[in-house]
Parts: C-alpha cells; sequence; structure tokens
C-alpha cells in the first residue's frame, strides 16, 4: 500500500475508501497547486481508460476525484509526478 504525504499550506486530502474505489476530497490552497491538480487531471482524461479516475470540479473550489481501487497507486504516484504530493512511500 502506498503512503503520502502533502504540504498541509498548499492542499488539504482526505482519503474515503470504499470497496471498489476510493474518493479523495481535494481543497487546493493556491493558484500553483490548482495548475498542478489540473495537469493529473488532464493526464487521466487524455487516457483511453474514462472510468480509472473520475474528477469532479465543485463551486467552492474543491476538487472530488472518485479513483477505481485498480488504478490508485497510478493517482498517486501521477499526484506525485505533478508535485501534488510531498511523498509517496511503500507501507
Amino acid at each position: 500500500m502506498l503512503r503520502y504525504t502533502f504540504d498541509e499550506s498548499l492542499i488539504d486530502i482526505k482519503e474515503i475508501v470504499n470497496p471498489s474505489d476510493s474518493a479523495f476530497q481535494i481543497i487546493v490552497k493556491s493558484e500553483d497547486m490548482r495548475k498542478r491538480v489540473k495537469q493529473v487531471r488532464t493526464y487521466f482524461e487524455d487516457n483511453k481508460d474514462y472510468t480509472d479516475a473520475l474528477f469532479y470540479s465543485h463551486e467552492d473550489g474543491t476538487y472530488e476525484v472518485i479513483v477505481r481501487k485498480d488504478m490508485i497507486d497510478a493517482f498517486l504516484i501521477h499526484a506525485f509526478r505533478f508535485q501534488c504530493l510531498k511523498s509517496l512511500h511503500w507501507d
């Protein structure tokens, strides 16, 4: 299982684990971080699998991302790649 950390001054992430997926509630606290989250979104929207990660933008500027259980590691790796996360490590 991958564990992650993030800079709480730039982003807040809450993960809700469900039987078939995980929901990530994301609050961005800077425009630079918003651009990074959008890069992650673009990566997943541009691939051929449309159900691996579903991104929802809310009116208050927060995001909800529903990630299929088999794609959680890929989602976290790409969030790290685009510097939304500070660290990743195997637990």
